[in-house]
């Protein structure tokens, strides 16, 4: 058993990314994830930080045991590319499943490369043909996949595709689908293959240009639709996964009338205070030890951390001590991992075995500077000016306010500004800053606080006062 400093240790050097996590140490696997291992779900639904990439890197460790898996990040990825490949044989916002349908198809003949349990003489064949490293070279792989000359005549199925090349090459990209369909179901094994689709967030900042946000989304329904597909084609025999993985802002931004369908098959990670509690529960327990069965979370949180903060200036009100962590969160895992782990390096500073209330209190500041650092990092490919505007409201040094007042401050602060960052107007940003948590409403006759993370309703409400997420108050030095 690990010794406090030990634990405490563990805790401080957790990562915010998942890409950096120790996966099979700290994943935290909760019942919905068996669902997508079994192939029942094909859609992850969540905000920044709720775990989307944690599962996407969960399944890629595991497939090494009961299948293969393939990443596909369209990070960085140059969407100009995917938008010429549209089916021009289909009308919006169709014309894209079929390309998406051939991603897919050209992913798992690259996985059945992998898969010693598919026949030699296959591997061989496809490993001549498909030349291509398509989860590190993304882009490369898409363009060479969906070049004229590129060929499927190897495969032995005929139906060769092949010519010059001319604007409309790619309406024959439902024979090439359909020769790789037969090849892949005769040759494929029984082993599981995920094919997970990740950052597809990367060209949001296009929906506020009317040029770009059509055939964003339009992107997004085609795959949505190309993975239900191969999934009823070849998941009744094979277990083939396709998964999407996809903010909630964005999923709700997609409008098709098969909607409703999609999310018969998909999860949406909300994490309530309950299941908050026991994935804190989890990571505390592996802290302590990489391999213990989780413990209960009143009982290792008791143990190393205070149970209640005192709070107001006598220090006479207090308040249970998770629910005051949670109110300076937005409800993520990532939030939490963050507050935790300010907490752990106070106490490696202050040399002790339990975190107490005041340290809980003290570890805001570093916990709100991290927020900030995320609010900046989220926002800034949509709103360039956002470092500014949060200095902006820093010397405003107020936490409640009239929504006038920020267009006064805005306009003041920016309209002799004419650079592209400054664009856009005070009542756009309002929206932007709603849409991000920066700000939030105050309903009229009460102290209440919305916000768009915790509001079925995400549109900011005109009539009311904002503020600002008591998260971010230290790091805005709003007192």
């Amino acid at each position: 058993m690990s010794q406090p400093r030990d634990f405490f240790k563990e805790i401080s050097s957790w990562p915010i990314e998942a890409l950096d996590e120790d996966i099979a140490r700290y994943f935290y696997h909760f019942e919905d994830v068996s669902l997508i291992e079994g192939g029942k779900r094909n859609v992850v639904i969540g905000r920044k930080g709720t775990g989307k990439t944690a599962i996407a890197e969960y399944i890629r460790n595991k497939s090494k045991n009961i299948g293969v898996a393939k990443l596909l990040s369209f990070k960085n990825f140059p969407f100009n590319q995917l938008y010429s490949l549209d089916d021009n044989s289909y009308t919006s916002p169709n014309q894209y499943i079929s390309v998406w349908e051939y991603v897919i198809y050209c992913t798992i003949c690259c996985m059945m490369i992998e898969d010693n349990t598919v026949d030699e003489l296959r591997r061989r064949q496809l490993r001549g043909f498909f030349d291509i490293d398509i989860e590190n070279a993304l882009s490369n792989s898409i363009q060479k996949i969906s070049d004229r000359s590129f060929s499927l005549n190897i495969l032995g199925l005929g139906g060769g595709v092949g010519g010059a090349k001319d604007k409309n090459a790619f309406l024959e990209i439902s024979q090439r689908n359909e020769i790789l369909k037969k090849y892949i179901s005769q040759n494929i094994s029984k082993r599981s293959y995920y094919i997970l689709f990740d950052a597809l967030d990367e060209d949001y900042k296009g929906v506020l240009r009317p040029d770009r946000k059509e055939k964003y989304f339009d992107l997004l329904i085609g795959l949505l639709k190309a993975v239900q597909n191969v999934r009823r084609s070849l998941g009744e025999t094979h277990n083939v996964v396709p998964l999407v993985f996809l903010r909630d802002d964005i999923f709700d931004l997609c409008r098709d009338p098969d909607k409703n369908k999609w999310l018969d098959r998909a999860i949406v990670l909300d994490w309530n205070l309950s299941s908050i509690k026991k994935l804190v529960a989890y990571r505390l327990t592996r802290a302590l030890d990489a391999n213990a069965s989780p413990q209960d979370f009143e009982k290792i949180w008791g143990k190393y951390f205070s149970d209640a903060v005192r709070h107001d200036r006598r220090h006479r009100k207090t308040e249970d001590a998770f629910t005051y962590v949670r109110r300076f969160t937005y409800g993520r895992p990532r939030d939490f991992v963050s507050y935790i782990r300010e907490c752990a390096k106070l106490a490696l500073n202050d040399g002790v075995d339990f975190v107490s209330g005041a340290m809980i209190k003290r570890a805001n500041e570093g916990h709100s500077e991290y927020l900030r650092g995320e609010i900046i990092d989220e926002t800034y490919s949509i709103l360039e000016n956002i470092q500014e505007i949060l200095d902006m409201l820093a010397e405003h040094r107020k936490y409640i306010f009239s929504q006038d007042e920020f267009r006064k401050l805005y306009d003041a602060e920016f309209k002799n500004d004419v650079s592209d960052s400054y664009k856009l107007g005070a009542n756009e940003v309002l929206k932007l800053l709603y849409h991000f948590n920066v700000i939030g409403n105050v309903v009229r006759g009460s102290n209440h606080q919305v916000f768009s993370y915790s509001s079925n309703n995400k549109k900011l409400n005109p009539r009311e006062n904002i503020c600002i997420h008591v998260g971010l108050l230290k790091a805005l030095d709003i007192r």
